[in-house]
């Protein structure tokens, strides 16, 4: 699946918003997924978290903040929560409360398991 993950935090009340995107339409094959056009994913869900609580994570450290960034409705993986946890943690640090934008493509995580995996390698032996 093709993920884009919309982050942004509010410059007046410190208010996060995590929107999830998702390409679920089936006509999309093994395209780079920067070069997939913005209308081409779906919005999924959005989740807007208080600041305080936010800023009261992130002291605690990125396991605090991923635990309260997932909810029954956005649970990203592991991998993909560590990043966007440490989006967060950078959106936070800066004086603009800027927003970001993440992609995640679960082809390109397989292939680099595959690649890190030593079977992989014992497999062409």
């Amino acid at each position: 699946m093709k993920q884009r993950y919309h982050i942004s935090c509010d410059e007046k009340t410190s208010e996060l918003t995590i929107e999830e995107y998702a390409v679920i339409a089936g006509n999309i094959k093994r395209h780079e997924i920067s070069a997939i056009a913005r209308n081409d994913f779906t919005l999924l869900c959005t989740e807007t978290y208080e600041g305080k609580a936010i800023k009261e994570a992130i002291s605690e450290g990125k396991e605090a903040l991923v635990t309260i960034l997932r909810t029954d409705n956005l649970y990203p993986i592991g991998t993909y929560a560590d990043v966007i946890a440490e989006t967060v943690i950078e959106i936070y640090g800066m004086n603009d409360h800027s927003s970001k934008e993440l992609l995640f493509d679960d082809l390109d995580l397989f292939e680099s398991f595959q690649e890190a995996s030593p079977s992989s390698t014992a497999a062409g032996s």
